[in-house]
């Protein structure tokens, strides 16, 4: 696949979803907890907190940028290293296939590990009592903001290396 082996390929795959679950591990860690005061069978939020959610979204999608930024490197370092140019159809589509596999592991740890059963919760504490809520991606478009990293930083490095070549389409660019 477009100079890479299958031993490549393998270890691109595995190490992305080990960094996927590596940064949905620290999305767990670092996002805050929102309270919820208890009326009846039902949660609502105990002040306005706009920011824990805010706080929660944000932090997924500066984890998703930082691992697209950290793929694509990788990436370039590795497909540099073959002779392959970066620019191929073949190295755009892996990457982006990539990152989602990265973006999805992220996503899975980190709900999973901050997952509540507020139902049970709320049964627990009762009328009038609080319940400490956890993760959970409200806003999944955030998802692809790790393969849209990685393709935004190759067509950015394409250009670069465009223009200090003055203009001249290299001769591998039909891989």
């Amino acid at each position: 696949m477009f100079g890479l082996t299958r031993l490549d390929v393998w270890v691109s795959v595995l190490a992305t979803a080990a960094l996927g679950a590596g940064l949905g591990v620290a999305w767990w860690w670092w996002a805050p907890r929102v309270v919820l005061d208890v009326f009846g069978d039902q949660a609502f939020p105990a002040d306005f907190q706009p920011g824990g959610y805010m706080t929660d979204e944000g932090l997924a999608a500066l984890l998703c940028i930082a691992g697209g930024v950290i793929v694509t490197i990788a990436f370039i370092a590795l497909t540099r290293r073959r002779g392959v140019l970066v620019t191929a159809p073949g190295v755009v589509a892996w990457v982006t296939l990539v990152g989602l596999i990265g973006a999805g592991a992220m996503w899975f740890v980190g709900t999973r590990l901050g997952a509540v059963d507020l139902p049970a919760e709320i049964a627990q504490v009762g009328d009038g009592g609080q319940v400490i809520t956890g993760l959970m991606l409200r806003m999944p478009g955030i998802v692809v903001l790790w393969p849209l990293t990685s393709v935004v930083l190759l067509a950015l490095g394409s250009v670069i290396v465009w223009i200090r070549d003055g203009g001249k389409i290299p001769e591998n660019s039909a891989r």
